[in-house]
C-alpha cells in the first residue's frame, strides 16, 4: 500500500443518553458545547478525509444533525442498529463513507490533542499497520485514548465478534485475537495514566468549566506533553 495516499476518517461515537451523565457532550463549554470544541479542534489541526459523528437513531438524532451541520462534519445513523451495538455502528458508518482507515475517538474525550493523532497516523502509515492504539500499556491520561483500524480488519471484527461486550466496545475482539506489541504506540515518556480528562460525571463538567484556560493549553498546543505535566500536576 502506498502510504502517501492513505486516507483517514475520524468516526466519533456520540449519544445523548449516557447513564452516568445524560446529555454531557452537549453541555456548554468555551462558547459552544464539548462536542463543538472537539470537532473544531480536529478540523482545524488535522488533514482528514472525513470527520463523522456516528449516533444512535433515537429522539436526539436531529440534535446531532444540527451539531454536524454547524461544524461542517458528516453525520451517520441507522434505524437498523441497536444503540449499544457500537461495532455495527462503526462498521456500517465506515462502509457508507468508504472509509479506508478509521480513527476512533469517543465524544466524551473532547480534549484529545491533535498532535497525538498526527503521531499515531504517521506511525501507522510508516509501519503499514492494520491497527494501532495508544493505551496498551496506558501512559496517556484517560481522555487521550485513540485507535486506528483498517477497514478490512474492522470488517473481520464485525463478522467474527460474538459477545455483547465485543459489540458494545468495538475493539475487544481485536485485542483478543489480533493485537501484539507492534500495535501500540507509547506517546508519552512520563506515565500520566492516573489523570482523567474524560467527561463522565457532573463533577468532571464542573471541574472542566473551572479550568478552561488549562484545558485549552493541553488540547491546543503542539507541545502538549509539557502542558499535560505542568497543568495536571498543579
Amino acid at each position: 500500500m502506498n502510504f502517501k495516499i492513505m486516507k483517514f476518517d475520524i468516526i466519533i461515537q456520540c449519544r445523548f443518553g449516557s447513564k452516568r451523565f445524560r446529555g454531557k457532550i452537549l453541555y456548554n463549554f468555551d462558547n459552544g458545547s464539548f462536542l463543538d470544541y472537539l470537532c473544531e479542534n480536529l478540523k482545524k489541526n488535522l488533514k482528514i478525509n472525513n470527520i463523522i459523528l456516528a449516533t444512535p437513531s433515537d429522539n436526539f438524532t436531529k440534535i446531532f444533525e444540527q451539531v454536524a451541520k454547524k461544524n461542517n462534519v458528516k453525520h451517520f445513523f441507522s434505524k437498523s442498529i441497536k444503540e449499544n451495538d457500537l461495532l455495527k455502528r462503526y462498521y456500517l458508518c465506515a462502509k457508507k463513507f468508504k472509509s479506508e482507515n478509521i480513527i476512533r475517538i469517543t465524544s466524551d474525550c473532547p480534549f484529545i490533542n491533535p498532535e497525538i493523532i498526527k503521531k499515531m497516523m504517521s506511525f501507522y502509515k510508516k509501519n503499514k499497520l492494520q491497527f494501532l492504539t495508544n493505551n496498551r500499556p496506558r501512559y496517556v491520561p484517560h481522555g487521550f485514548d485513540c485507535e486506528i483500524i483498517n477497514k478490512n480488519l474492522l470488517k473481520k471484527t464485525y463478522l467474527k465478534a460474538r459477545s455483547n461486550f465485543e459489540k458494545e466496545h468495538v475493539t475487544p475482539w481485536i485485542y483478543k485475537n489480533f493485537f501484539n506489541k507492534k500495535n501500540n504506540l507509547k506517546i508519552l515518556e512520563k506515565n500520566l495514566s492516573k489523570y482523567r480528562l474524560t467527561l463522565d460525571y457532573e463533577k468532571d463538567y464542573i471541574n472542566f468549566k473551572r479550568n478552561i484556560v488549562s484545558l485549552r493549553k493541553i488540547s491546543l498546543n503542539k507541545n502538549f506533553e509539557k502542558y499535560l505535566i505542568k497543568e495536571l500536576s498543579e
